[in-house]
């Protein structure tokens, strides 16, 4: 069903879109995605229901030639919620920029490189028969390879492997609530993380996407 809604909306957008999807000087690039879920949990003793959304969006200019610069903001919640006294939700914010190299492969073929850099907030909350709230801040620099294909006019697909290369730097900060005993102290941390995406799994971490090409 998924397939079939894809198909349909990239169909729909060769017929009404009139130019070609060319990184020129002067366009501008606009992708993004959203998802929505939600699911239920049956178990014998604790049953749960699960739901929640994703979302982020791309804007950028072609300041040159193959030459894409912009920023990226993004937004996620989610909520568990459980019939016994566990369920825990949380928001997180995220903003940053982004520069973005294309390289012509064949026609209508690109390979491209991206690098970003961004900051993100989240904060979680865990009510169990000790809550908890988890604040998280801080910042990544990443950078994501790929090929992308204008399958018709204004439109690129494209496929890429996020986060191949990433180094990070988080705050923690955890704040306890206990009934009726006194909570414990609030707890504070810092994190620095390497992370690198070249494993036997790296064929997985593939992701799809489209993106606009516009003046």
């Amino acid at each position: 069903m998924r397939t079939k809604i894809l198909l349909l909306f990239a169909v729909f957008f060769c017929i009404v879109l009139i130019s070609n999807a060319q990184v020129n000087t002067g366009r501008y690039l606009l992708g993004g995605s959203f998802n929505m879920f939600q699911s239920k949990d049956n178990h014998p003793y604790n049953d749960g229901k699960n739901n929640g959304l994703n979302a982020n969006i791309q804007f950028g200019k072609v300041v040159k030639e193959n030459t894409v610069v912009g920023v990226i903001l993004s937004y996620s919640y989610y909520n568990y919620d459980y019939t016994a006294p566990h369920s825990n939700d949380g928001k997180n914010y995220g903003a940053g920029i982004f520069y973005r190299k294309y390289k012509k492969l064949a026609k209508d073929f690109y390979f491209f490189g991206e690098a970003d850099g961004a900051y993100a907030y989240s904060e979680n909350n865990f009510t169990q028969l000790s809550g908890y709230k988890l604040k998280t801040n801080g910042g990544t620099l990443s950078f994501i390879p790929g090929v992308s294909y204008a399958i018709c006019k204004r439109m690129q697909i494209e496929l890429s492997m996020p986060n191949i290369i990433s180094l990070s730097y988080t705050h923690n900060k955890t704040d306890y609530t206990s009934d009726p005993a006194p909570p414990p102290p609030t707890q504070k941390g810092n994190n620095f993380t390497f992370n690198t995406n070249f494993n036997s799994n790296l064929l997985s971490s593939f992701g799809i996407g489209f993106n606009f090409f516009f003046r």
